[in-house]
């Protein structure tokens, strides 16, 4: 007895190939829609991860205040030539010691030397700092050498010790030195233009500890 033979129909062949490619196309896409939402949700705890630390850190620098007896401006000046003031540096080796005004604009930079961005000056972060490159303000910061040191006051009177640990140039669409990943350091940045504006001198200095 000869076995029969099935014949398989080259229109259900086809259609058998298109079902399985079009279950395929949906697999990848519910996969690409689960590792966004994967992605998604790694954000956010990412977020709420850091609100959460600098909640933590803000916290206890309110804590500390409080059994230091610390009053914020009770020994320091809220304000500078009309803007507000968040803190002073002192930098020895150039004997400057300018107050931080708030607040970054083409006015307050007349002024004095301006917060960029960041978080409170001696706090956790990397604290920016703008000046003109005026003899009086930022114009020999240049002069800056790895070790020398930077002196931050805040507004509780404060005071904690930087030590440059680099010093260099970039454009001035560069904007890496105001980046906010210190590790968990306190780091303070200064930041004037070179002659005629081209270019950008940039100080950065870490805390030291005693």
């Amino acid at each position: 007895m000869k076995a029969k033979i099935i014949k398989i129909k080259k229109p259900l062949i086809f259609s058998s190939l298109l079902f399985l490619f079009f279950l395929g196309g949906i697999f990848t896409i519910c996969m690409d829609q689960i590792d966004s939402v994967s992605f998604e949700a790694k954000q956010v705890s990412s977020r709420v991860k850091i609100k959460k630390e600098n909640t933590i850190v803000e916290q206890k620098v309110v804590e500390d205040n409080i059994a230091l007896n610390l009053v914020e401006y009770e020994n320091f000046p809220r304000e500078y030539r009309g803007y507000k003031v968040v803190g002073k540096i002192t930098i020895p080796k150039l004997e400057i010691e300018k107050y931080i005004i708030e607040e970054t604009t083409e006015e307050s930079l007349k002024a004095s030397v301006t917060k960029t961005c960041g978080p409170k000056v001696n706090e956790i972060g990397n604290f920016c700092i703008s000046g003109h490159n005026y003899i009086q303000t930022f114009g020999r910061i240049k002069e800056l050498e790895v070790g020398d040191k930077i002196i931050m006051t805040d507004t509780y009177s404060r005071e904690i010790t930087y030590e440059v640990y680099d010093t260099y140039k970039v454009s001035p669409l560069d904007t890496s030195c105001l980046s906010q990943e210190t590790n968990g350091e306190r780091e303070v940045t200064l930041i004037t233009c070179t002659l005629g504006a081209i270019k950008r001198n940039i100080v950065k200095a870490i805390e030291v500890y005693d």
